[in-house]
């Protein structure tokens, strides 16, 4: 079973679940920006929710099927064609050999999930398949998919229910506006008492320095009581460092293991997928929330979903 890439768009890679147990390696995360996304476009052909799928960054994308395939979308893309004709995101679609598939720009958010029914064929390493693009490991020879690509799976079993539909309740809001909870980091005592307040009274704007290794927060700057120079210290996707310039930095899913910046906040396990679809522009707003707490949304959010798609972890 093949795609062959016609249009790559921006950044367009294999992403999965991410590599777990090897930090301690030096080997970052990876996987999908936005796991809950990917999670939704795999349950619609009946792939596992941490199955390799294809992630497509902001720009459109476009492909041509060389044999009969299931399919679904989901995520940011502001349209998605077969053969010009305009299709819903978020349902099981058919497509048969020779038909190309378009996935719009996307006009809100940042990235786009494109399933198949089967397993796409991608390196393994650290018993992960995702792409890291730092190091040029896993995914499609460790890099960003360009014209011509051939990405190859083995056909799976395609659900019968033809039409299966994202319930509406269980599709994310992509918008250019995200409050997110996050918890104080174990380096929150470092900024200054005005700071303190100035970290969860104010908004944010995602800065022009943002891929999959984090984005810069600019329009309130943060000051530290003595600096903001540490030892390097274990950070996570989700962690806001404050660097010496006082403009946060949130890291991202490929972020290093390790950091010598402040680390303020933490991301909640429960909001994490969102920061896969913020984008240059993106208006945040942080809310302070205690673990217990953090703890009590993620079950929360559990149950929401998994009569959906089944046991699930995101992260």
């Amino acid at each position: 079973m093949t795609l062959t890439v016609v249009k790559p768009g921006l950044q367009t890679t294999l992403q999965g679940s991410p590599f777990s147990g090897h930090r301690h390696l030096g080997m970052p995360a990876a996987g999908a920006a936005d796991c809950l996304s990917l999670a939704l476009a795999n349950h619609l052909v009946g792939n596992a929710a941490g199955a390799i799928a294809i992630e497509i960054t902001l720009d459109e994308a476009k492909f041509t099927a060389g044999h009969p395939s299931a399919i679904a979308l989901t995520g940011a893309a502001e349209y998605f064609r077969i053969n010009e004709k305009d299709q819903p995101l978020h349902e099981l679609l058919y497509v048969k050999p020779g038909d190309e598939i378009d996935i719009g720009p996307a006009h809100l958010g940042c990235r786009s999930y494109l399933a198949v029914t089967g397993k796409i064929d991608a390196q393994s390493l650290l018993n992960g398949q995702s792409t890291y693009l730092g190091a040029g490991l896993g995914g499609f020879q460790g890099r960003a998919l360009k014209v011509g690509d051939i990405v190859e799976w083995t056909s799976g079993s395609a659900p019968t229910r033809t039409g299966k539909k994202t319930p509406e309740g269980l599709r994310p809001i992509i918008s250019e506006k995200y409050i997110i909870r996050v918890t104080i980091g174990p380096e929150f005592s470092a900024l200054n008492s005005s700071s303190r307040k100035k970290l969860f009274e104010n908004k944010y704007t995602a800065g022009s320095r943002i891929n999959r290794m984090g984005l810069n927060l600019q329009a309130t700057v943060l000051e530290t009581e003595n600096g903001s120079q540490m030892q390097s210290a274990p950070v996570f996707p989700g962690t806001i460092q404050c660097p010496p310039d006082g403009e946060p930095f949130l890291l991202g899913p490929d972020a290093q293991t390790t950091g010598g910046y402040p680390r303020i906040a933490q991301v909640i396990r429960a909001d994490r997928h969102l920061i896969g679809q913020i984008r240059s522009g993106s208006e945040i707003q942080f809310v302070k929330t205690s673990n217990e707490r953090a703890t009590g949304i993620y079950r929360q959010k559990l149950s929401l979903l998994t009569p959906w798609l089944g046991a699930i972890s995101l992260w």
